[in-house]
């Protein structure tokens, strides 16, 4: 069974992009959110089966759920929801598209408007993230 992973430590998940060169690609969420699920499960999932972009990215989730907690880029405990606010976040799903320091590669996608092209913006995110990354022209 796919799954879309779960981060809880983002530091970690930083050294480990910055070792393989690769875009933390964030989908912020909340447990009770359909348009989350709706995008995990027609989009996400599916990219995730047919392997796309899996050498140039992490993808992974993070909750903003009250109660939720995570280590940030800089190896501190917060809460989800704090989180979420230092990147302007405030509906889910949000996807972030980062530099293994946390920093903002692309311009988060928030919401979803219309699913049927979602992944094809997604993809030019992803696309112009990995660019900026190995140092290529935006």
């Amino acid at each position: 069974m796919v799954v879309l992973q779960q981060f809880h430590d983002l530091k970690a998940v930083g050294e480990r992009a910055r070792r393989e060169k690769r875009v933390i690609v964030l989908v912020v969420s909340q447990k009770g959110c359909a348009y989350c699920h709706r995008l995990k499960e027609e989009v996400l999932l599916p990219m995730i089966r047919g392997g796309d972009f899996a050498d140039e990215i992490l993808l992974g989730e993070v909750f903003m759920d009250e109660g939720e907690w995570l280590v940030d880029f800089q190896g501190r405990k917060v809460e989800g929801q704090e989180f979420a606010r230092r990147y302007g976040i405030s509906v889910t799903p949000t996807v972030l598209f980062l530099s293994p320091e946390g920093k903002e590669l692309a311009e988060k996608m928030v919401g979803i408007t219309v699913l049927d092209m979602y992944f094809y913006y997604l993809s030019q995110a992803i696309e112009e993230a990995v660019r900026k990354l190995r140092g290529g022209a935006s």
